[in-house]
């Protein structure tokens, strides 16, 4: 096998937690499992790390949604080792209404960075990465990579665009309507009003951290991205009002 599955280093060992889980649950997985290298014959089929994976998956031993660093811990595995797994684990599971909705959930809470007005998306599933990328270069737009695989960074413009593309035109309509309402200027349109609600928000999150930071962008980026515009006109009520000096 290419990883470790009991490991002495913590207080229980990780293939310890098959004992929580239900004997007809581990017995039917188990038998999938043989089941998969029997047929059509013992030894035809080769024994791989990914088939294992799966049934831990299964088992609920790894979450179907896992950090990488919690494989790469469990398993043993090299970091490269373990997006494999979980890429092609996501390959078998994973429709692109699926991969749709988890990426409009992450497009809700970006990172904003202060040098050049880059924004940032942070994904642990690399096959939601490559999706992500599959849309922007399909939207004329490049992604930037280099400082770690699981950090999309854009520019604004095409964080708006990405963003603006994953709502339906209709509804955009409706959205720009409401925020029309709340003060925003319905000259600059939904990418243009989207543009200076971004700009708002990155000086308002300086101090923050944690879950307060990721709840306070979330607050009002969620609303868009979702469509809900009751919640759009209480949210937005006086965002756009200028302070008095």
């Amino acid at each position: 096998m290419g990883f470790i599955l009991n490991d002495r280093g913590g207080d229980m060992m990780f293939v310890d937690r098959i004992d929580g889980v239900d004997a007809k649950e581990v017995k039917r997985v188990f038998k999938e499992l043989i089941t998969a290298y029997m047929n059509p014959a013992y030894g035809s089929m080769s024994k791989r790390d990914f088939d294992i994976f799966m049934k831990l998956q299964d088992l609920k031993i790894i979450e179907k949604d896992p950090d990488l660093y919690d494989i790469v811990s469990n398993l043993k595995v090299t970091r490269a080792k373990a997006r494999n797994l979980l890429y092609e684990a996501k390959m078998r599971n994973s429709s692109e209404e699926m991969l749709n909705k988890e990426l409009r959930e992450l497009l809700s809470t970006p990172i904003f960075f202060k040098e050049n007005d880059k924004i940032a998306i942070e994904i642990s599933n690399p096959l939601l990465s490559d999706h992500l990328r599959w849309k922007l270069k399909r939207l004329g737009y490049i992604t930037d990579g280099s400082f770690s695989a699981e950090l999309i960074k854009l520019s604004e413009e095409a964080y708006i665009t990405i963003f603006e593309d994953m709502i339906p035109n209709e509804s955009r309509k409706k959205i720009t309507e409401a925020l029309v309402k709340c003060g925003a200027r319905e000259e600059l349109g939904f990418k243009g009003i989207l543009s200076s609600i971004l700009k708002k928000l990155s000086g308002r999150i300086v101090g923050r951290a944690g879950d307060e930071l990721v709840d306070g962008i979330f607050k009002y980026l969620g609303p868009l991205m979702s469509e809900k515009l009751k919640e759009i006109s209480s949210v937005y009520k006086d965002f756009f009002v200028e302070p008095q000096e």
